[in-house]
């Protein structure tokens, strides 16, 4: 039997399909759907002292959920003037109703920059649409872990798994350092979570085929804000490219919203062997 890959050359085998992603993402095109359903709660906050410290707050959250249907046109540009890339959606239509606009962006993988400003302009857009929570750039995860941005998380082959696509080897995460993060724009506000997770790779050639993300915010001592995610990956003539997208946000225990995104239609630069 041949012998399980070291950490080392999974690490290696990541690094190479990062790089990979990363020389095609630009050129990629989809169109996305999204399928949302979520329950925004009543927040009382009581603050009191000199800078108005948070003393106390509560949620209610009621017990039925509005659900949406978004379909986007998709592709990874600028936003802003600073370098990098971005997860750009040209709304198409909501619940079946055409949008026209610019694109929406609420939640990103990123550094703090001056483009948070647009960033947060952008949320507002979103917010017109009535969505929640709606999470975005989970689809560029894979370029966090070129060879000069591993170093930034703590990594860790963690053995075999079988799952529905058939075997897979998994390195477990955990970010230590860097200045990138899972930032979140929540009430129009910046708040940026350290993340961990798993990466699967393909038994038969290494190819990552997952990558989950689990973000963690104490709010107070009683309420705790966690995000899980699944970003799952397809080869494309195009270059590895996202699959599915299936995010949750949770209060404690309780669901606050599920986002269900889905690609097709993909378009760009065909990928030689």
């Amino acid at each position: 039997m041949a012998q399980d890959p070291d950490s080392a050359q999974l690490l290696e085998a990541l690094a190479r399909s990062a790089a990979i992603f990363a020389r095609s993402a630009p050129d990629l095109t989809a169109r996305e759907t999204l399928s949302q359903r979520g329950r925004r709660g009543d927040m009382q906050i009581l603050k009191s002292g000199p800078n108005a410290e948070l003393k106390k707050i509560a949620f209610t959250l009621p017990d039925v959920f509005q659900t949406h249907e978004v379909v986007s046109q998709y592709s990874f540009g600028q936003v802003g003037d600073t370098p990098g890339f971005h997860e750009v959606r040209r709304i198409v239509s909501v619940d079946g109703e055409p949008v026209t606009g610019e694109a929406r962006h609420a939640l990103t993988i990123g550094t703090a920059s001056a483009e948070d400003e647009t960033k947060k302009r952008l949320l507002e857009d979103l917010e017109h649409t009535q969505l929640q929570g709606s999470a975005v750039d989970f689809g560029l995860m894979m370029l966090l872990f070129t060879k000069g941005k591993q170093g930034d998380f703590e990594l860790s082959g963690a053995g075999r798994k079988t799952v529905e696509s058939g075997t897979v080897f998994v390195l477990q995460y955990r970010q230590i350092s860097g200045d990138t993060g899972l930032t979140e724009f929540r009430d129009k506000r910046q708040n940026k979570h350290p993340f961990s997770g798993q990466i699967w790779l393909r038994d038969s050639d290494l190819v990552p085929t997952r990558i989950t993300v689990n973000t963690e915010a104490k709010l107070t001592s009683k309420y705790t804000l966690r995000n899980e995610a699944e970003i799952d990956y397809q080869p494309t003539p195009y270059g590895m490219a996202p699959a599915m997208v299936l995010h949750r946000q949770f209060l404690n225990r309780d669901l606050l919203v599920e986002n269900h995104f889905r690609y097709a239609d993909y378009h760009g630069l065909t990928v030689l062997p």
